[in-house]
């Protein structure tokens, strides 16, 4: 299997297949070219030299002609010309007749031998071997001696129509003709190399550049899909150093990518498990988890639910070199689920409550007409007519309870009014300057002016403020402030209301909290635990929405979101 996966990826791709066809195509274009070059280079030079040689040897015969024939007829004289001209690559002087015998050579193997004179009476240059094989350019040059010679005329009648025969030595010109084939291929191939070296040169950096390019998109799609991601990705190496955090990450940590790129992840994220981060963890184990882990409290930031699922990274070598974190915000979810079985048990106590207060309620009558009628009776100076009296008032502030247990359990129709929400809030607060003036209470009044109109039912909108706001009043033991803002917001696209009431009292502690809204839960010595409930039911009827945040001891603050309008 292996060797097949190696055999698979050493398969040329379709940029490297392109890549050797043109390189193939190029160097045998460029071979036919510097060959064709250096075939033209080789004959010019070839001509060249064979000028050269045929040049200088007709030059030779004709310098020896005007020694004249004192010294051509003289052999001895011949070979002391020769001497010199050995140096000018001669290799022998002959003298034959016109039928090419010759009669007077240098070289005494020459004499009596013949030879081809293809054109009688010019010049004529043949291409010939001398005795030791080298290769000699003959030059025949025809030539007449002066008859009033006072040489012995027995030598000159036979030489009447003589030729002079300079025998060029061609080694030396075919060994320059060598040397310089070898320098014109030498050149050629290092500019064929070059050429191929510069092709390489492009390929390479052509293949380096699509990768770069390559690399660099796959980059900026991953950063792309990291940034988009509805879900904080975080990635460290096996030191637990980060190397990867997208923007949701820094919207769940309250952090900048910046203040935690190559940190430590123990020192700057607040995910621990054990007061140990959680991912560190997953490294010193070397094990993933997936489980829900809370985030702690911190300034600036709440208090989350986070659900963590770890995988490790691995190189080709199946080498771990890190761990990856897909975290998730699961607050909301669960603060829903919270809100639905919240909502679930209180319509489940309201109409068990209900049943109870309606059977409670005959006996209260009974017992209540009956107390009435055994106090008129007594005398009103009779102690027992005060008993009865105090029995008439408890039965009459039970049945107050149980009138609030009723009202919480009924469904209530709402009476939707359009009435402008500001001055609303400014005439309840007015029911309220008494009580806090004496308690030394200042409201902190924040009403936005875009705030026109609200449809809602009036008295109920009365209800929920008034409670709200007594809760407050009673939170604040002497001399506090109460908060009382309203602006316009927009949530999914339709206009809202939200109303938020903060109070620097005694706070809610932190097991109270998920109760506070629950039928007959109350924090305080006297009150019957419905009020919060009721408001919480009213503020539901309005398909709106409320919120309450609170730390012992500082304060507590309810948020209320209410539609601006009521759809039909």
């Amino acid at each position: 299997m292996k060797k097949e996966k190696n055999k698979k990826s050493a398969k040329p791709t379709p940029f490297r297949e392109r890549n050797i066809i043109f390189v193939l195509i190029t160097v045998l274009i460029l071979s036919l070219l510097l060959g064709s070059l250096t075939y033209k280079e080789v004959q010019r030079e070839r001509y060249y030299l064979w000028e050269l040689a045929r040049s200088e040897g007709l030059n030779i015969a004709f310098s020896i002609q005007t020694l004249g024939p004192r010294f051509i007829l003289n052999e001895n004289a011949l070979k002391e010309i020769l001497v010199l001209l050995k140096k000018e690559g001669v290799s022998y002087i002959d003298i034959c007749n016109d039928k090419g015998l010759i009669l007077i050579s240098t070289e005494e193997e020459r004499w009596n031998n013949t030879i081809q004179i293809i054109h009688p009476g010019r010049i004529n240059f043949i291409n010939s071997r001398d005795k030791k094989g080298n290769r000699v350019l003959q030059v025949i040059k025809p030539f007449n001696l002066n008859i009033n010679t006072q040489l012995d005329i027995w030598k000159i009648l036979p030489l009447r129509k003589s030729y002079l025969v300079v025998g060029v030595n061609l080694e030396g010109y075919y060994a320059r003709l060598n040397q310089t084939r070898r320098r014109i291929i030498l050149n050629y191939s290092i500019i064929m190399a070059l050429v191929l070296l510069g092709i390489y040169v492009i390929f390479k950096l052509q293949e380096t550049y699509i990768v770069k390019k390559t690399l660099s998109e796959m980059k900026d799609y991953t950063a792309k899909l990291l940034e988009t991601m509805d879900n904080a990705v975080v990635s460290i190496d096996n030191n637990g150093i980060i190397k990867t955090f997208n923007r949701k990450s820094e919207e769940i940590f309250g952090k900048k990518k910046g203040e935690v790129i190559n940190r430590d992840c123990q020192k700057v994220l607040n995910l621990r498990l054990n007061n140990e981060c959680i991912l560190k963890r997953c490294l010193l184990e070397n094990k993933n988890v997936d489980q829900e882990v809370i985030l702690e409290e911190e300034e600036g930031l709440k208090k989350k639910i986070l659900e963590v699922s770890t995988s490790f990274l691995t190189d080709e070598s199946g080498e771990r070199t890190g761990l990856v974190a897909v975290i998730r915000d699961v607050t909301e979810i669960k603060n829903l689920n919270e809100e639905i079985a919240r909502n679930k048990r209180l319509a489940a106590l309201g109409k068990l409550s209900a049943g109870i207060a309606h059977e409670i309620r005959n006996p209260l009558s009974s017992i209540r007409g009956l107390a009435q009628f055994v106090s008129n009776s007594f005398s009103k100076n009779d102690e027992r007519r005060e008993d009865l009296n105090t029995i008439i008032q408890e039965v009459d502030r039970l049945n107050n309870l149980v009138i609030q247990v009723l009202d919480y359990a009924r469904v209530k129709k709402l009476n939707i009014t359009s009435f402008p929400l500001n001055n609303f809030i400014n005439d309840i607060i007015e029911l309220f300057k008494r009580e806090v003036t004496n308690k030394q209470i200042k409201f902190d009044i924040d009403l936005s002016p875009d705030i026109s109109m609200i449809q809602a039912d009036k008295d109920q909108i009365r209800q929920i403020l008034m409670n709200i706001i007594i809760n407050a009043i009673q939170a604040i033991p002497k001399e506090g402030e109460i908060k009382i803002k309203a602006e316009k917001v927009f949530i999914r696209g339709n206009s809202a209301i939200k109303l938020l009431v903060e109070d620097n009292g005694i706070g809610i502690a932190a097991h109270d909290l998920n109760q506070i809204f629950d039928p007959f839960f109350s924090t305080k010595d006297q009150g019957s635990g419905l009020g919060l409930s009721i408001v919480y039911k009213l503020v539901e009827g309005h398909q709106g929405e409320i919120k309450v945040e609170s730390k012992e001891g500082k304060g507590t603050k309810f948020i209320i979101v209410l539609p601006q309008k009521r759809g039909k």
